[in-house]
């Protein structure tokens, strides 16, 4: 009897794994969590292993920030000649990137990629309000334990022992494949599924066994022992069929070896593992792979004395090598079929310690790159650069995005569905008793709205004029025959949402709605200050019933409408303005 390729590898990731993973799954995984595949897609993550100081990669550019910045790291903080601009945040804060990062910058503004702002381990949203009232996930400052809190997702009472990307590969990846489709070239929780197994791949090739991939001694006495077998039949049959895996090895390297390196990628640690991920990705067909995760890092990031000048050519290294990747992507037309992204530990500690380094904090930055992501924004709020300020929890930064949203949308973006979110993310159902705005963040599809679309609650509404008897208040009772009227031009009406939120639409009725246009602007803010336009509203003018308009906006607190008449042809008539109804949809 023969062993087939795809059953001992399947044996032997089993085997290495036997004692760590239980063996009933309780996360129930099923391949109709798959969406249609379509053509084929892969994830580069390059895990940033230390704890990256990701408040000196990407950092704040406007006036008000940056002076907190620097003043909160006189010893290591960037000054703005030593940055380059990027795009502005969601919230519209200007932001810059190290100036190391030249190439990831030049991506960034032709749209190819995106920062993430203040984004961590969440369980649940958290704040410096409800800091002590909600579950945080614990040891939040230890290397191994929050490296996994990244690679896997929380399960109700701590995290899954299974990776996120290792459960969706249970879905979308191919039992039938000659190879494994998730492919590491260090240890990592990210790529454990519960049927799904990762193959260890280096810079030089792929190995039949994982430990053939460690040691050039093992791999070179296990080739020995198979090519001069020995002993009782037994053993001589044991070799033989052990002989298979090296058969195996030298097939598949000779697959591999049919696409050469592309040297235009740096000849560096991080840029040798990416020309092995290139050549994978060529050779996907031929592997039987539709769907590819690729598992890539690089150390060095726990700076805690001397920081600036190693930490630069981390950054530097980093942008040579992600830049030339996904530029040669463009060469084998699969520049649209792939993303990257980084995680990392966790962040760094706001204030600058005493030896010019950063200790452990929590909130961080990360990078999403590749010609799908939704670009020319950088996603999220900048936090205020204060100790123990509003936005921290002593020296930590309080993330205001979850790692899991940020898994969640690379997950839909491979073609999980809607319900295998569900069923590996439990932390972010709509249900809980304290959601996340959205199980998505905006830099890939156009997911965050979907299945999202729920009334958002209103904390309370004003104006800036009332008539007498025709309250702001009317327009959200619930009464389609009551209403809000005001008369004249350019008055605001103001809605402060219950909590902040992804606002996908604004229903409205007006009366007369259809026999007048009615013309309005509408704004939204994160703060009640700085507002953002986002549309200019002319109504159809052909009916009383409830209108949507798009508003398509994260990260809102506030929303600003200001009303400048109708078109009514009395002209007695045309500075009037009213709602009937007004409800907020989102998520």
């Amino acid at each position: 009897m023969s062993i087939t390729r795809r059953s001992f590898l399947k044996r032997a990731s089993g085997t290495a794994l036997s004692g760590v993973v239980p063996l009933s799954l309780s996360i129930p995984v099923s391949k109709a969590f798959a969406n249609e595949q379509g053509d084929y897609k892969a994830l580069v993550c390059l895990f940033l292993h230390g704890g990256n100081d990701s408040f000196n990669m990407i950092v704040p550019a406007g006036a008000d920030l940056h002076p907190q910045y620097a003043a909160a790291r006189p010893d290591i903080h960037l000054p703005l000649n030593d940055t380059l601009p990027i795009p502005n945040s969601e919230s519209g804060q200007p932001l810059a990137i190290n100036s190391s990062m030249p190439n990831i910058a030049n991506m960034m503004e032709q749209g190819n990629a995106a920062a993430l702002v203040n984004i961590g381990t969440l369980v649940e949203p958290v704040t410096k309000s409800n800091l002590y009232d909600v579950v945080k996930p614990s040891n939040l400052g230890a290397h191994n334990k929050q490296q996994a809190a990244w690679q896997s997702s929380w399960g109700g009472d701590g995290y899954h022992p299974y990776g996120w990307a290792g459960l969706m590969m249970d879905v979308l990846g191919n039992e039938s494949a000659t190879v494994s489709d998730s492919l590491s070239f260090s240890g990592n929780e990210l790529l454990v599924g519960a049927t799904s197994k990762d193959v260890s791949i280096s810079s030089s090739g792929v190995k039949a066994m994982d430990a053939l991939s460690h040691s050039n001694s093992v791999n070179t006495k296990f080739t020995a022992m198979v090519e001069n077998p020995y002993g009782s039949e037994f053993k001589r049959e044991y070799n033989r069929r052990l002989a298979g895996v090296l058969d195996f090895q030298e097939e598949l390297t000779a697959v591999i070896d049919s696409y050469p390196e592309d040297t235009s990628i740096p000849n560096s640690s991080l840029g040798l593992q990416l020309r092995m991920v290139r050549r994978m990705m060529q050779a996907a067909n031929q592997l039987g792979h539709s769907r590819q995760v690729f598992f890539v890092s690089l150390g060095g990031f726990d700076s805690h004395s001397n920081q600036r000048p190693k930490h630069d050519g981390l950054l530097e290294t980093i942008d040579l090598a992600m830049s030339a990747f996904h530029q040669s992507l463009e060469t084998i037309a699969l520049d649209s079929s792939v993303v990257s992204f980084t995680m990392s530990d966790f962040g760094r500690t706001i204030e600058n310690n005493s030896k010019a380094g950063t200790d452990h904090g929590w909130g961080s930055n990360q990078l999403v790159l590749g010609k799908p992501v939704n670009g020319n924004l950088s996603y999220g709020r900048y936090p205020q650069f204060i100790k123990d300020g509003e936005d921290a929890w002593g020296n930590k930064f309080i993330p205001t995005q979850s790692s899991e949203q940020l898994s969640a949308t690379l997950c839909r973006w491979m073609g999980l569905s809607e319900d295998g979110v569900d069923a590996i993310f439990p932390a972010l159902l709509p249900s809980n008793s304290n959601p996340f705005n959205s199980r998505y963040l905006g830099v890939l599809g156009n997911y965050i709205d979907e299945g999202q679309d729920q009334e958002v609650k209103i904390l309370r509404v004003s104006a800036t004029q009332t008539r007498v008897d025709h309250t702001p208040e009317m327009a959200i009772d619930g009464d389609p025959v009551s209403k809000w009227t005001a008369k004249g031009l350019g008055i605001q009406y103001t809605i402060e949402l219950a909590q902040t939120a992804y606002v996908s639409k604004l229903l409205y009725s007006q009366a007369k709605g259809d026999v007048r246009q009615y013309f309005f602007d509408i704004e939204t803010s994160n703060n009640g200050i700085d507002y953002e336009l986002v549309t200019k509203v002319t109504t159809p003018g052909t009916s009383t019933g409830l209108l949507e308009q798009a508003i398509q906006r994260t990260q809102v607190n506030f929303i600003r409408i200001t009303t400048n008449g109708n078109n009514d042809t009395t002209s007695s008539l045309v500075t009037w303005n009213n709602f009937q109804e007004l409800y907020v949809i989102g998520g």
